[in-house]
């Protein structure tokens, strides 16, 4: 059951990510690193789909011969090994050594895989089986034995090679996504050299009595979450800045509503800070479009209310606030004088505009940044509820 939910995950994980990717070659057939990129997608996913027991028994019946996916499944891991290579070398090298290491890799991977072919027809496995047991089966007989040593060797110098220009690679690149995309494509293709070391293992356990089997399942279990990584490594670049921007947003979002108390408080005292009517209550937590600017106006709205508030702000109040600059406790005493302006009122009704020659509430810091100023306001914020609090105040500013 769960090599059947692995291997499903991995045909369907390798599909979505050759789709995902395709649209980005259509434009640029001749880009050798998509291509190639493209190839090692779809090959991964002609690996998995025609080794899954639903469909084994139609590739098997219409090429003709028993065994028929396990020719496929090898050569078509071979083809892939290759289009990973040269894909990270034509992303990595210099054009010109680029298409000189590309012709020399696929000149060596088409002679290892005429090779295989010859092996395999030579050797002629026929034990059969699901296709958890098969290769298991073939493997007790000697000759099947060094066929499959040598597609693990290929395999292996493959990965090998993989892991040692996807880590090189990684340490040159300065953005995140595609700096981290080569680290998940490295130890995928590590999981993949401890796979063909435990297939090793199986082999020698088979054929000599000294030696203890390893756990059947454990090859396939390494193998499969090594394809899964390399997956991930190869398409985070493109979603992971999506994924960064709808982190962004959900931050944003989460500000816009934890200014909200601050905001509503103000707003009732001095409607005028607003360009635009806002919404009702009931709707006040629906995202406005676009999202960044009105936290932008958030911001600039409550600082001009403090502008206009802070000639009805308690002195006693004030005073604390200046004393507490740059102290934990200044988010506080700044939401204690605009609770005290907002209980004396307005003594002079001033527009935002004639109040910018005086003085805010809080001193600006110079450089503070606009992702700063929304933190600090966020304070202000929290501290003015729990102003509401009863007893809250009073203890807050004794302590004070």
């Amino acid at each position: 059951m769960l090599y059947t939910l692995f291997s499903w995950a991995c045909a369907i994980a390798t599909l979505a990510a050759l789709l995902y990717r395709l649209p980005t070659l259509l434009p640029n057939p001749k880009n050798v690193a998509v291509s190639a990129l493209c190839a090692y997608f779809l090959f991964n996913s002609v690996a998995y789909f025609v080794d899954l027991d639903a469909f084994r028994g139609y590739f098997t019946t219409l090429l003709g011969f028993p065994n028929a996916t396990t020719i496929v499944v090898q050569v078509s891991v071979v083809i892939l090994t290759a289009a990973q290579q040269i894909t990270i070398v034509n992303l990595a090298l210099p054009a010109r050594e680029a298409r000189r290491t590309t012709r020399w890799l696929a000149a060596g991977f088409g002679v290892a895989i005429l090779v295989l072919i010859l092996l395999f027809v030579a050797v002629h496995p026929h034990k059969h089986a699901n296709a958890q047991e098969t290769v298991y089966l073939n493997l007790q007989d000697k000759g099947y034995a060094l066929y499959f040593t040598y597609y693990l060797t290929i395999c292996a110098a493959g990965r090998f090679q993989t892991v040692l220009f996807a880590f090189r690679y990684a340490r040159t690149i300065p953005e995140f996504w595609l700096r981290l995309g080569m680290w998940l494509v490295a130890g995928g293709s590590a999981l993949i050299l401890v796979y063909c070391g435990v297939r090793y293992w199986q082999i020698v356990a088979l054929h000599t009595t000294e030696v203890p089997a390893p756990w059947k399942s454990l090859f396939w279990l390494i193998a499969d979450s090594g394809t899964l990584m390399q997956m991930v490594g190869w398409t985070i670049p493109l979603w992971g800045l999506k994924l960064e921007a709808i982190g962004g947003w959900l931050e944003n979002y989460r500000s816009y509503l934890r200014l909200a108390p601050l905001w509503q408080a103000l707003y009732r005292a001095v409607p005028g800070i607003a360009l635009e009517n806002p919404p009702s209550r009931r709707h006040a937590w629906i995202p406005p479009r676009p999202l960044a600017y009105h936290l932008y106006r958030r911001v600039i709205e409550i600082r001009d209310a403090e502008l206009m508030l802070r000639q009805s702000a308690d002195p006693i109040a004030l005073h604390r606030l200046d004393q507490a600059q740059g102290l934990p406790h200044e988010a506080l005493c700044e939401a204690a004088v605009l609770r005290s302006a907002l209980r004396a009122g307005l003594g002079t009704q001033r527009s935002a505009d004639d109040s910018r020659e005086g003085q805010s509430v809080r001193q600006r810091t110079p450089g503070l940044s606009l992702r700063q100023e929304i933190i600090t306001l966020i304070h202000v914020s929290s501290a003015f509820r729990a102003l509401d609090k009863p007893g809250q105040g009073a203890k807050s500013f004794r302590s004070g």
